[in-house]
């Protein structure tokens, strides 16, 4: 599908009303305070997603005729002012006229291609490597040996449900971004441990593999192991795993296996947040910063998109503490 034939969502206007393809990612009906069925229709038109509202309708109704979750369809759209910000309502929708669409037409992509990111990754670690420890292999080793073993579903899924980098591949791009910012990094803090850092960045988020399972469409829900472990739990555990050779004996060195494993354990930085353990050496303090601005910059990012130059959000966003303004320049 040539996506720019189309009307994006972010570049819509209030007061438009115009029809396009768009990939249905969830159906939630509602009632209304006169009793009246309602639905609230999750969006996405391969760059963006948007909630719209379709009144006098159910579920049932929409799936009568064929519009159901994962669902492409046709929708005309009304664009209205609300609370300051842009309000979509759906008018009318109905199974997409072009049968040759599929979900990854819609399905918004990092904005760089996936192979190019993970061989990057892969790079800068075997750059960082330290050597050998005491006849001990160097972690570097470790960590691509995991990458490997998991590259399918690590260049696949998101990293997260909301917020941040929720999409397809979005947990290669945003562990992409930390592992060239801390190879970075270290270029100024000198003292930093390269090759624990930059292998710290590359699986800090590693479990989240098993945390989420992401649609085709890049659309990401908690796993049970999810909700009953946490992607901290999961990477740390992981990290054991691939320890020891065939023989049982421990490959990698234990104090540097040790550090990778605290690192994992303390990257949200304070038990308020979900951390296990809080940072106690240099590199972990790092990583918790570099995943924290990775997360926010992107954030920033995503706003952008629907913000014109010198517009700001109409609310705080859940997880900043301030709105987001886009500045004139920009």
């Amino acid at each position: 599908m040539d996506k720019s034939v189309y009307l994006k969502f972010s570049d819509a206007q209030i007061g438009d009303t115009y029809e396009r393809p768009v990939l249905v990612s969830s159906i939630v009906e509602n009632t209304a305070k006169n009793g009246k069925t309602f639905v609230r229709l999750t969006l996405k038109d391969g760059f963006s997603e948007i909630t719209a509202m379709m009144f006098d309708t159910s579920a049932a109704a929409l799936e009568s005729v064929g519009i159901v979750k994962s669902s492409v369809a046709d929708v005309y759209l009304a664009v209205s002012e609300y609370n300051g910000g842009k309000s979509f309502k759906v008018n009318e929708i109905r199974p997409a006229a072009d049968k040759t669409l599929t979900a990854a037409d819609f399905t918004k992509l990092p904005p760089v291609d996936l192979d190019v990111m993970y061989n990057e990754i892969c790079e800068i670690i075997k750059n960082a490597s330290a050597g050998e420890i005491n006849g001990s292999a160097p972690i570097s080793e470790l960590a691509l040996t995991i990458l490997e073993a998991n590259k399918k579903k690590f260049m696949f899924s998101s990293a997260a449900v909301s917020m941040h980098h929720d999409l397809k591949g979005g947990l290669l791009y945003h562990s992409y971004r930390m592992v060239k910012a801390a190879d970075a990094l270290c270029n100024i803090y000198d003292t930093l441990d390269r090759e624990l850092l930059v292998c710290g960045a590359a699986l800090h988020d590693i479990g989240k593999i098993w945390e989420y399972k992401t649609s085709e469409a890049g659309d990401a829900e908690y796993t049970a192991s999810g909700i009953l472990l946490g992607h901290l739990y999961i990477g740390a555990s992981l990290i054991k795993q691939y320890t020891k050779d065939d023989e049982g004996n421990e490959k990698y060195d234990n104090e540097k296996v040790k550090m990778l494993v605290h690192m994992i354990l303390s990257h949200h930085g304070t038990h308020e947040f979900g951390a296990v353990t809080c940072p106690a050496i240099p590199e972990a303090f790092a990583l918790h910063y570099i995943d924290n601005i990775d997360a926010k910059i992107y954030m920033c990012e995503d706003f952008y998109e629907s913000l014109q130059p010198g517009e700001i959000t109409d609310k705080k966003p859940f997880g900043l503490d301030n709105r987001i303004y886009r500045p004139k320049f920009k």
